[in-house]
Formats: C-alpha cells, structure tokens, sequence
C-alpha cells in the first residue's frame, strides 16, 4: 500500500504569495510539529478516542460475529443516522462492485443485497418492506449512544413489522444492534434477546471504520478484515512521528490551517478520480464538518472555526464544479485523490478512424482519458492561482483505501489540534438531538421545548 501527497502547488513557488504559502511560513509551523504531536500522543494515551486503537484490535470476536452470518441472509439492511451509517456505508461501496445489488447472489459470493435506512422518511421505509424479503433479512442497528430518537424509532416500527412478518421470535434472530449495552435501545433490543455488540463509548462514529459494525458488514460482504486492519496498521507506524514533512496526514493538516488561516482559504473542497474513491470523499465531508466545525476551542472562548466541505468527482466534477474552482472566489483549497490502478482498463475501439473529432480517441485507454482529466483540473486551478494538493494511490483495495481513512481522520484530529479545539465532540449535534427529544416529550427536556414552542409562533414573513 502506497499513498503520495504532493502538496507543490499550494506553495507561493508554484501559484504565487497572494494565494500560496511561502517556505518560511511552512517552515514556520513545521518546527512547532513536535509540540503538536506530543498533544496528539496524549490524546492517544488518554484514551480520548479508541479510533487510534483499531488498527491493531484482535480480529477474532468479529470474525466470529461474520462466520456466524456469512452467506445465511439474502439482504442486510443497515439502520443508524449520521456517521453510524455514513462510515461503514462508504468503507464498503469503495471497495465493493458498484452495481452489486444487481449482481446474481453466485457473483457476489453469497454476500447480501444490501440497504440503508440512513434518514427518518415514512416513503424510504415503506419503500424498503417492498423491495426485501423480511424472513431473509439481516437487520444492522447501529447507535453508539443508543439515544438518537430516529434511530430508536425506526427500531419500534421495525419491531413490530418484522414480529407481523416474520413471527414472534424474528426479532431475537434478525436484528443485531451495535450500541451501548446501557442504552435505551439495548434495553429495548434486549427484551428479544437479540445479541447486542458494543461500540466503545469513546469511538466516534465518524471514526469508527474499524468498529464492530463496519468490519462486519465488510466481512458480510467478502472483504478482507485482516487486509483492512493492515492497511491502517501501517498508515498508523508511518504518521507516528513529529516530522511533519514525512508525515502525510500532518502535512495535509499543516497545508490547509495556514491556507485557511493566512490565506482565508475557508472551503476545502475534494475532487476524486475514482467512483470508488467518491465514496470516501463523501465520508471526508461528514468527518470534516463534525470534527472541525466548532464554536468554543478548549478554553471555552468562542471561536467559530471550521472550514466548508464541497466535494465531487471525475468528468462530473470536471464539467461542472471545476468552473466554480478555477473563476469562482479565491476561497478554497483542493485535494485531488488519484489512483495509478484502477484494477481493471477498456480500450476505446478504433472504429471511427476517418472521423475528425473521434480518431484521437482510437486506441486510448479509458484510464489514460482519466489521467487526462485529473491533469487538466490540477493544472487549470493551479494556473488561476488557487492552491491544491494531491493525494495519488498505487490502487485501490482494503489496505489502501483503509490506509486513507486513517491518514483523513489523523488529518483532521491535527487540524483540531492547531485550531485547539477537540475534534472528538460534537456539542451541536448532541444539542440537536435534545431538541427532538423535547420536541417529541421526551421528560427532562421541558425547557427546550418551550423555547422550540415560542420559535414556531414567531410571526412569519412570506410570498
């Protein structure tokens, strides 16, 4: 497993010192990298988040939890809000066929069609009881907490139309909930004697690609644990040290806080090569806003950082929000994710050759025209003076795509610590699943529904 960062053309060298940073201002920060990671050091060894752990987890217990349901279901319906879904939704779709639930279940090996309930939506849900089989169906209820009021929800409604649909005992045998054994939910779940996994209350959801629930719904889906825990083990050994230049999470980190600080580059957008890759640039927007979008540092001073996540991919991207990159405001760095490898190329056939405005395309491998894409978006950008990095792999599979979440995730977890702020909360998003509690009666939280009251009388303006 191989990963490239380039970051030469968010430099002044390359785009200019209205845009790009200067040496001395890279160098700057690099020599207070020690201090920094030191900070990260002790985050790890405080245990404030067991996302640094995962690499090396004994695989046993969830390769047992996979053995057990491996090839024994036709659909696997994952059920969880935000990044409970988000993470092990996107691992998976990077690395699995892109049409799979097209598949015959023979070319998938006998892994299950598989289904997200990610949103609250009556029609997402009636919709879904019309399309699986709820005698063959596996259902993943993920809620670390156990407290997010959709997914609890979801969980009341399933249970009764799977105990109408598939009898009294289906819900023992057909939901296994990853949650906080002392939950609400686990108490619910526990009524049917339906094995609960825990999450350890210190792994966030955005981090939790290694957790219970991700690895094993990769396993359900053939992919290779040991490979995936291994590609992290060794982005993990190679970040592990305060050099920042040789350190590619630290350096993206370093590269984004001085343009956003110094150059007021306050979106980061991500633009990826690969439809596999757009996977995981979908993950990198949830993880990013969630990790870094706060209002108080770790002083309780209001600081309101953060910066704006945009993200899109290959020739979508390139005809579409490219134009907005390359004229729009000098307001956003990029970074491009390549692959040297896409695992499999088709040559275009030298049908046309007499066709002027078709011949040039005879005998081209799609992968070179992808190429070609990739270079036209970093060059047009980097021309018009607006700073970008690129992140190039040797290809795509469990260990390389493992090994950039983790280099992603030690990113931010930096950036958290050069902004002093704590990447592994989330105080807005806790405030608003308070407001649902309030709003749907929940007892406790009378105050905020009064407040939610008075807010929905407030008098209107409308045309």
């Amino acid at each position: 497993m191989s990963l490239i960062l380039d970051y030469t053309h968010s430099l002044a060298g390359s785009i200019g010192a209205t845009h790009g940073l200067t040496d001395a201002e890279v160098d700057t920060l690099v020599a207070k990298f020690p201090k920094y990671h030191e900070s990260i050091e002790e985050l790890r060894s405080a245990g404030e988040s067991s996302f640094f752990d995962l690499p090396n987890q004994d695989p046993k217990p969830i390769k047992d939890l996979i053995k057990k349901h491996k090839g024994k279901w036709e659909s696997v319906v994952v059920v969880g809000m935000g990044g409970a879904a988000i993470t092990p939704l996107t691992l998976v779709h990077s690395l699995i066929h892109e049409h799979w639930n097209r598949l015959t279940a023979k070319a998938r090996k006998n892994g299950p069609l598989l289904h997200a309930v990610d949103n609250l939506d009556p029609r997402s849900l009636t919709d879904l009881t019309e399309v699986i089989d709820p005698k063959k169906t596996l259902f993943m209820v993920v809620s670390r907490t156990g407290n997010t009021a959709e997914t609890n929800a979801i969980f009341m409604w399933l249970e009764a139309w799977l105990k109408k649909k598939s009898g009294k005992d289906a819900v023992g045998k057909q939901v296994l909930c990853f949650t906080d054994p002392s939950s609400p939910l686990a108490a619910a779940v526990g009524t049917h004697k339906a094995q609960i996994i825990p999450i350890p209350d210190n792994l966030q959801d955005r981090l939790a690609w290694l957790g219970p629930h991700s690895l094993f719904l990769a396993g359900l889906c053939n992919l290779d644990v040991d490979a995936l825990l291994a590609g992290a083990q060794a982005m993990d050994q190679r970040c592990r040290h305060d050099r920042a230049v040789e350190n590619p999470a630290y350096m993206h980190s370093l590269i984004q806080y001085l343009l956003t600080r110094k150059r007021r580059k306050t979106i980061h957008a991500m633009m990826t090569f690969s439809r596999r890759l757009a996977s995981v640039s979908d993950w990198y927007s949830h993880h990013l806003s969630v990790s870094l979008g706060k209002m108080l540092n770790r002083k309780g001073k209001a600081v309101h950082v953060g910066p704006g996540p945009a993200y899109c991919w290959g020739a979508t991207g390139c005809y579409g929000q490219m134009q907005l990159f390359q004229e729009g405001p000098f307001d956003k760095v990029t970074t491009f994710i390549t692959t040297k490898d896409h695992g499999v190329d088709i040559e275009v056939p030298n049908a046309h050759a007499k066709v002027d405005g078709l011949s040039y395309l005879s005998g081209k491998q799609v992968s070179d025209i992808i190429t070609a894409g990739y270079t036209t978006a970093a060059q047009v950008i980097t021309a018009a003076g607006r700073p970008n990095m690129t992140i190039t792999l040797d290809g795509i599979d469990e260990a390389s795509i493992s090994g950039l979440y983790y280099m992603l995730a030690l990113s931010a977890v930096m950036s958290a610590e050069l902004y002093g702020i704590d990447p592994f909360n989330q105080p807005g998003v806790d405030s608003n699943k308070q407001a649902i509690f309030a709003q749907m009666g929940r007892s406790g939280f009378e105050d905020r529904a009064h407040t939610l009251e008075a807010f929905k009388v407030t008098e209107r303006k409308t045309c």
